[in-house]
């Protein structure tokens, strides 16, 4: 029986993707599901942000809100044409909250969602909201496999802009 777990296991690949919730940044997601579409994956998308010092804040403390407020239309629109897109491609997709500060943080969120690969992108610098934070360093230095991608960005004006390119 346990084999056959392991054989289930590896033909569903986790992938996480760190995102800053700008359709620019689902270029790396595009990446990976065009490279991989030959097996079913798993993709997460992972949000970096500190954790709150207001007491009030943590007793009411709520993932999906704060994933929900910081998704835009644009964004929400481009994962959607996405799942339509690579639908057999993708197995499950979930967008996770990361609150950690150090790489043993970091590799205990990798080591509980069972990540089999990390596609970072290269080129593009993700830009985090307010209380958010770029974890790609953080990502680099916890020595976890990674693939970097390199897509080129005309730097749209607009979100309309940059959903359009994404689909190019």
């Amino acid at each position: 029986m346990l084999h056959y777990k392991f054989i289930a296991k590896r033909m569903v690949n986790k992938i996480l993707i760190p995102t800053d919730f700008k359709v620019e940044s689902l270029n790396t997601l595009k990446y990976s599901l065009e490279e991989r579409k030959q097996e079913k994956s798993s993709i997460i998308l992972m949000y970096s942000a500190y954790n709150s010092d207001s007491i009030t804040e943590l007793l009411f403390y709520s993932p999906s809100k704060i994933v929900e407020a910081l998704i835009s239309p644009n964004f929400k629109d481009a994962i959607n044409i996405i799942k339509n897109t690579y639908e057999s491609s993708i197995h499950s997709f979930k967008i996770e909250l990361f609150h950690g500060l150090n790489k043993n943080a970091f590799l205990n969120f990798y080591e509980a969602h069972g990540i089999d690969l990390i596609y970072l992108p290269k080129d593009y610098c993700l830009k985090p909201h307010k209380n958010g934070f770029d974890p790609i360093p953080l990502i680099k230095k916890s020595r976890v496999e990674y693939k970097e991608v390199a897509w080129t960005s005309d730097r749209p004006t607009t979100n309309k802009d940059a959903l359009t390119q994404l689909f190019k």
